[in-house]
């Protein structure tokens, strides 16, 4: 199981429609069988999360548009998506080392819609990556969870105007944590432009295909690298300042 299992995967009219009528069903959900009624189809665990949940959740976002299902019945099916990522996660947390970057998921407070970003965690979790995902943290929580780990990058879900100034807190608490030395990527949903976004959260890059993640990471890296150069630079500037060496500190 690979991250190609979550890329550039075309989803079978045919194929959706069965996962549709399995979520549909009133029998008790096993997400384990559904796996496994899945892959007599050749379709592996990895791409029912990556790419059948996705379209599932679409669907049913239509379904609901046109009155065509009630608000159970889409809580219900929605629910058993949530299932389903969560199972092919703890195949992949078996199946897939650790070999890339540590990534911390935040879904931001206000946003009700999470599926998409437990989907990212497992897209990454696939790609090699370490992933820790919390919904709607208090900062106290992020106090902790950063002094306790250490994470290469951040991605902070937005997907409605309700919740993008919790999403911007969450920037400012991660940089404020982070000492400036993490990548803050925010993405998600919300009807804004890149440049505005940025502009509103503060984060560093805006990431909206995250099979991009890995190249804007390493591109992110060095811009930081390079930031904390200039920074130690103007520190010993103002340093033989103070010590009456004449060094100017303005540029």
């Amino acid at each position: 199981m690979s991250e190609r299992s979550c890329q550039n995967v075309s989803v079978r009219r045919e194929h959706l429609d069965h996962l549709m009528q399995v979520l549909a069903k009133h029998r008790a959900f096993d997400a384990t069988q559904v796996l496994d009624e899945m892959g007599l189809l050749r379709i592996d665990p990895a791409t029912v999360a990556c790419a059948y949940v996705p379209e599932a959740a679409r669907s049913l976002g239509e379904q609901w548009a046109a009155d065509q299902v009630s608000f159970v019945d889409v809580t219900v099916r929605v629910e058993r998506l949530h299932e389903l990522v969560r199972r092919v996660d703890e195949i992949l947390d078996v199946a897939s080392p650790i070999s890339g970057p540590t990534a911390l998921v935040l879904v931001a407070e206000a946003e009700q819609h999470t599926l998409g970003a437990f989907v990212v965690a497992l897209r990454l979790r696939a790609a090699g990556c370490g992933v820790v995902v919390r919904v709607a943290p208090v900062a106290a929580e992020l106090t902790q969870l950063l002094a306790a780990n250490r994470f290469d990058l951040a991605l902070v879900s937005v997907g409605c105007q309700a919740a993008l100034e919790s999403g911007a807190a969450l920037v400012r608490t991660l940089r404020l944590l982070s000492r400036a030395e993490m990548c803050i990527f925010v993405g998600g949903a919300i009807p804004l432009p890149d440049d505005g976004l940025l502009r509103e959260t503060g984060a560093d890059r805006v990431l909206r295909d995250v099979s991009a993640l890995l190249a804007e990471f390493e591109e992110c890296k060095q811009d930081l690298t390079l930031d904390r150069g200039v920074r130690k630079t103007l520190k010993l500037r103002r340093m033989s300042a103070a010590k009456g060496d004449g060094v100017e500190t303005s540029r």
